[in-house]
């Protein structure tokens, strides 16, 4: 950014003519739009066009568990650091499904959409395939 931040931007497609399929995009933006958790990625804005979507969201300079735990230099987390990304990944869970309102169910869970900043905490992303419980 001109400030000097980094982000991450997700691109997607843009819906084909006669399509209902946003590939998540709407999802996304009316999921994370609405919440802020320390353990829920923000989205900072999105963007869209006749040809793509793009999402902003902030960096996570140490990208996802996956990588970290079977990439080139994977399994290099200790026990302790491991359990605190689980921890930490409950806790955000644990916000979607009892304090939202209307409950949030994330329905992806896996290492691709747990992302981990500088100081590895981890942060849920990826809410394409997000669903709201109504009561």
């Amino acid at each position: 950014m001109p400030n000097g931040e980094h982000v991450a931007v997700k691109r997607l497609p843009a819906m084909s003519r006669g399509s209902s399929h946003d590939h998540g995009f709407n999802a996304e933006i009316q999921t994370l739009g609405r919440i802020r958790h320390r353990h829920i990625v923000r989205l900072l804005g999105f963007c869209s066009n006749h040809e793509t979507n793009l999402l902003v969201y902030e960096y996570m300079p140490n990208g996802s568990l996956r990588e970290i735990l079977h990439g080139k230099k994977g399994g290099h987390l200790n026990w302790d650091t491991r359990h605190k990304i689980v921890v930490e990944v409950a806790k955000g869970l644990c916000y979607l499904h009892h304090d939202c309102s209307p409950l949030i169910l994330h329905r992806d869970v896996k290492s691709n959409n747990i992302l981990l900043d500088s100081n590895f905490e981890a942060h849920v992303v990826n809410f394409g395939l997000a669903k709201f419980l109504q009561d």
